[in-house]
């Protein structure tokens, strides 16, 4: 980690001047956890800091959970307080110029610096902002944006959500108020029966959860993370290939398909008695019958696999193998995903929710990883008054992951954060070179260890 300088020049809580009911956390929140999720975005060109604050407390009107706190009732269930007591934000004035960070230069351990961490476990009942804004501003006039907030309030699809209107205010334009009521999460399974499971998710025994957890652990340690850029063209190659292999594979998306392909490079370095696993995660707003509104502002996910066997990863093409990386139809049917809102809220009801256990997070200890596919999110358009973001980066996972998101250019190509062991990261980098995709960088220069946080999806 290079040497780094900077000093404190402002720091406030802003407040939207509104307040709201207080809003139970449901069982999808607090099945993602209060663990903190720094997200950064860099603008070499910089931007103006006292529009964006401006802008930022005008945006704050529409999200009323975001300045509240965290407190436990007397009946011992966690909800949001929303009382308005604000998020921080803060400037920094850094020595220097703005460090190069893109493609060639991801942050890496740098990521660290930019963001205060705090404790899961010492939130609820405190004075901890639900949101912290860091501003870096260095000397040339690049910035380094951190948003640092805890999951328990928002999924990924509402974090971007939220950016995106932070981004119309910068532009002059109102924001509205928006969904944000947990009860309608609650309210569309009140009458529904309580599976002992629902699709992947699960009550493992003490000691099975016990083992779980201290083989994540060990895994850990020995991950790392890594960005690798598959260009528009070999995309554009892929998707070719899938549509020339007939109807079948006609659909698959880029993301099934890069999937499947890191998942070749994969496998070979996994344990061969093992099934082949690919955990996705699902945004459950797109399911109409769910009823949940589009902007609704909390967590709303669900979970899905793909399976497969060693022999068909060695065998099957790649468009063919993409089909087998997305969830089976009767994991996203909608009965199996009331099912899962119905235990998660029983689970919550019962203050149990720590007990239950996705499957495709333990099939990582064997021969998995889970797809985060975050192609769609429009980290590079955040434009908060000079231009969009030159790079987006966010921490490592302390489990096999592929996030993939657009490149900055949004050309088509992808831009693979994968948290992974060295050798395999290896293989999918060398794997994207014989392409004729990219050089590869120096050795050492693009990896880090991950952290303990979960990635928005």
């Amino acid at each position: 980690m290079a040497r780094f300088s900077s000093s404190l020049l402002r720091h406030v809580r802003l407040q939207a001047g509104t307040q709201a009911p207080p809003q139970r956390l449901t069982g999808s929140d607090l099945f993602n956890g209060h663990v903190g999720i720094p997200v950064m975005l860099v603008y070499p060109q910089g931007f103006d800091i006292v529009r964006a604050e401006r802008a930022l407390r005008e945006v704050l009107r529409g999200y009323p959970v975001i300045t509240g706190r965290l407190r436990k009732g007397s009946d011992g269930h966690s909800f949001i307080d929303c009382n308005d007591a604000g998020i921080d934000f803060r400037v920094h004035a850094c020595a220097g110029p703005l460090p190069a960070y893109g493609i060639d230069r991801p942050m890496g351990r740098d990521l660290r610096r930019y963001f205060k961490p705090f404790l899961p476990w010492r939130i609820v009942g405190r004075d901890v902002p639900l949101l912290q804004v860091d501003v870096w501003r260095f000397e040339d006039g690049g910035i380094v944006l951190s948003c640092y907030g805890t999951h328990s309030v928002f999924d990924g699809i509402s974090f971007w959500q939220f950016m995106s209107d932070w981004s119309a205010a910068c532009r002059g334009e109102a924001v509205p108020l928006r969904a944000f009521d947990r009860k309608v999460l609650t309210d569309i399974v009140a009458d529904r029966p309580v599976p002992q499971e629902a699709g992947l998710l699960y009550d493992p025994s003490m000691p099975e959860r016990i083992g779980l957890f201290a083989r994540l652990g060990w895994q850990a340690l020995q991950l790392r993370k890594a960005v690798l850029r598959v260009p528009a063209s070999l995309v554009h190659r892929w998707k070719d290939e899938a549509r020339a292999a007939g109807d079948a594979t006609a659909g698959v998306s880029s993301s099934d398909l890069v999937a499947a392909f890191c998942l070749q490079q994969l496998s070979p370095l996994m344990p061969p008695q093992h099934e082949r696993s690919v955990g996705v995660v699902l945004d459950l707003r797109a399911r109409r019958r769910l009823r949940i509104p589009r902007d609704y502002f909390g967590n709303a996910l669900g979970y899905g696999e793909g399976r497969s066997t060693t022999q068909e990863v060695a065998t099957l093409s790649l468009p063919e193998l993409a089909l087998r990386c997305r969830p089976t139809a009767a994991q996203v049917a909608h009965d199996a995903l009331f099912d899962l809102l119905a235990l998660l809220d029983h689970h919550r009801a019962q203050k149990s929710v720590w007990r239950l256990f996705m499957r495709p997070a333990g099939e990582t200890l064997r021969a998995g990883f889970i797809l985060n596919n975050c192609v769609n999110f429009p980290m590079y358009r955040i434009d908060l008054g000079q231009g969009g973001p030159a790079w987006y980066d966010i921490c490592g996972v302390a489990f096999r992951m592929l996030m993939v998101v657009s490149t900055p250019e949004e050309d088509g190509g992808l831009d693979l954060h994968l948290s992974a062991r060295p050798a395999e990261i290896e293989a999918v980098r060398r794997a994207i070179a014989a392409q004729g995709a990219v050089p590869e960088p120096p050795a050492g220069l693009n990896g880090a260890r991950p952290s303990g946080a979960l990635s928005p999806a």
